[in-house]
């Protein structure tokens, strides 16, 4: 499992925003990732529609270690492929223990449990200090937010100085870590001079570092939060073809996510076979759901019909039959339901309407 931790020095630069779209779209590829948050605010266990009660996440793993280091019993679903360990204000009385001797290797023995559940492991930091750094020594790789304004680009580097301090004291590799991570920027505004003299000068001082997508501003981004959904998901269910900054946020998440994976020497678009076709159980006596694990797989990889039949080692004929059952009984759907008739079949039934009168 590769452990994604999102950090930033700043508040307001969209950490918990970034982790839950980075988390989302890491799912939507069919990599089984576990979002974490590890902040007090628990902003992520809100976008993710958790519980943000004491004692039912983060908080309650770190209460009692190592009799507590286990996640699974606060472990909760949020979609296909992504579950949630979330977080209460009350994660703040675990500082003490994360002072300890051992206090920086917990989160690491934490996620050690769960390691051969998941793929991904995306951390949602927040600004306590021991728990950066029980973070940054799990973590696999950094993502660092910031916006393009100049007070937050000046502290767009601080983690990766407070990774290399606490990684070295114990021992622990820092050159690969620097490598695998990426500096994302938000713009404020939507053609701003001074945004973009602020993201050039990030390029000029970091180079690679920086990732060469920018996130558009859009105030869609906020609504997406406090209505409980991913920024794709607004876009679906709200978005118009008029509303070019919402699917450029949409397409900006996507393409970090793709650049995230590059650097952890993932192919971009290619779930690299983690357990895909696990989730097709041909088994399975309800057809419905048969179809949809099909659908999904056929949507994360790109295929067509006769690719997706080779892949399943099913025939065309069967993968089309079994698509088309699918779009007829959607998954759940009560398929003894006698659903009324649409107004056309009524009027069909009913007598033909009067001829207009025409003069």
């Amino acid at each position: 499992m590769r452990v994604l931790a999102v950090t930033a020095n700043k508040g307001g630069v969209g950490k918990s925003t970034l982790a839950f779209q980075v988390a989302a779209e890491l799912a939507r590829r069919g990599l089984r990732v576990l979002a974490v948050d590890a902040d007090k605010q628990a902003d992520l266990t809100r976008y993710a529609r958790g519980p943000r009660l004491a004692g039912m996440g983060l908080d309650a793993v770190l209460a009692d270690p190592p009799a507590s280091l286990d996640p699974r019993p606060y472990i909760g679903p949020v979609s296909d492929n992504l579950d949630l360990l979330g977080s209460s204000p009350r994660l703040a009385d675990a500082d003490p223990v994360l002072h300890s001797a051992e206090g920086p290797l917990l989160i690491q023995r934490c996620l050690a449990v769960v390691a051969d559940v998941y793929d991904w492991a995306v951390v949602d930091t927040g600004h306590s200090e021991p728990i950066i750094a029980a973070v940054l020594v799990a973590a696999d790789q950094l993502l660092m937010p910031t916006t393009a304004s100049a007070p937050d680009a000046r502290h767009a580097g601080d983690m990766l100085q407070t990774a290399v301090r606490v990684r070295e004291q114990l021992g622990l590799e820092t050159a690969e870590l620097l490598q695998r991570s990426l500096i994302t920027i938000w713009r404020r505004q939507h053609n701003g001079v001074a945004d973009a003299e602020v993201i050039a000068n990030l390029q000029e001082r970091f180079g690679d570092l920086v990732c060469p997508v920018v996130i558009p501003h859009s105030s869609r981004i906020s609504e997406a939060n406090d209505q409980r959904l991913t920024v794709r998901e607004h876009a679906e269910m709200f978005g118009t073809a008029r509303d070019r900054p919402l699917r450029a946020a949409v397409d900006a998440y996507e393409a970090i996510t793709d650049h995230v994976l590059a650097r952890a020497g993932v192919v971009a678009g290619d779930p690299s076979g983690p357990r895909l076709l696990e989730e097709v159980d041909f088994e399975e006596p309800d057809l419905a759901r048969v179809a949809s694990a099909i659908r999904r797989v056929k949507a994360r990889r790109g295929l067509d019909d006769d690719e997706l039949a080779e892949v399943l080692g099913r025939s065309v004929d069967w993968v089309r039959h079994t698509l088309a059952f699918g779009t007829r009984y959607p998954e759940g759907e009560d398929r003894l339901t006698i659903r009324p008739r649409s107004r056309v079949a009524v009027r069909e039934l009913a007598d033909p309407w009067p001829p207009r009168w025409r003069p």
